[in-house]
């Protein structure tokens, strides 16, 4: 079916290939320069849309007086960890979806991407999430904007047991990543609910750690509202103990839980013919 008076990305008429029995979709393929640009391009709006959820939860959840902090600690959590599946199930496919620089050193240390990758990677999210933060602020009045709901160590917390909590507990998100969509080879059906799993990774993290350390688990989060809006209490935080408990993860699944595997020709495996599809977009 071809249009020769519109442009090609408008039809009149929707084309569906899958109901055309004399075609077969094959997927086009691109260098990896270009799949790298594509990643970094996901990972930036990911973070940014994150970062916007992640900081709108707490001032939401902040906004009526007097709230029942239960209440506030299940929809900061609730909210945080939405987002997150929702984003990994909308662009896993691009760039396998880290939006968080300690599962992208996670993923950098038990070798499933490569050095350059980890380093765009986490430079697309520093971006997104200042300009996640940006979002939020210009979408708040600012007598409800609390910091932008930047995090920051609870009462009576030193900065040594907010940084063993959020090791700890960004360990716990970084395995569950690992274990279910990155290691996971064999079992298809885990992959297909794991930003599930991560999202409630996300979600118990979140509203264990919240009074004490403001749940962090990703060092962009910090890193965005502080940025924007100027907190910067103990920062080094929320970077080390991420960082930490993901090489620890990292660790843990490359060297004890990892399975061994390799990768073989399939013999069975035949080359689409490109030449008429190269020459149609030329």
């Amino acid at each position: 079916y071809k249009m020769t008076k519109f442009p090609p990305f408008i039809r009149l008429i929707t084309y569906d290939p899958k109901r055309d029995p004399t075609k077969l979709k094959v997927r086009v393929p691109i260098s990896r320069r270009k799949k790298l640009i594509k990643g970094m391009i996901a990972e930036f709006l990911g973070t940014m849309f994150l970062i916007f959820f992640v900081c709108g939860s707490v001032m939401t959840a902040l906004y009526p007086a007097n709230g029942d902090k239960a209440a506030v600690i299940f929809l900061i959590a609730t909210i945080q960890g939405l987002a997150l599946a929702a984003l990994i199930w909308s662009i896993a496919g691009i760039s396998g979806c880290n939006l968080n620089p300690a599962i992208t050193v996670a993923n950098l240390f038990s070798g499933c991407i490569g050095f350059l990758n980890a380093l765009g990677y986490i430079a697309a999210q520093v971006a997104g999430a200042i300009a996640g933060a940006g979002i939020i602020k210009a979408c708040i009045p600012w007598p409800y904007q609390q910091s932008l709901g930047n995090v920051m160590l609870g009462p009576h917390v030193s900065t040594g047991h907010g940084f063993l909590f959020e090791m700890v507990a960004t360990a716990f998100l970084c395995m569950i990543v690992l274990g279910t969509s990155i290691f996971n080879t064999w079992d298809l059906k885990i992959t297909r609910i794991a930003p599930f799993a991560i999202g409630m990774a996300l979600f118990v993290g979140v509203a264990i750690a919240w009074p004490f350390t403001g749940g962090c688990l990703n060092p962009v989060r910090s890193l965005g509202p502080s940025i924007v809006g100027g907190n910067w209490h103990s920062h080094w935080i929320y970077w080390l103990g991420p960082i930490t408990g993901a090489i620890i993860a990292a660790f843990v699944f490359r060297v004890l839980l990892r399975e061994r595997f390799d990768v073989i020709d399939n013999p069975s495996y035949i080359a689409p013919d490109l030449t008429k599809l190269k020459a149609s977009r030329t």
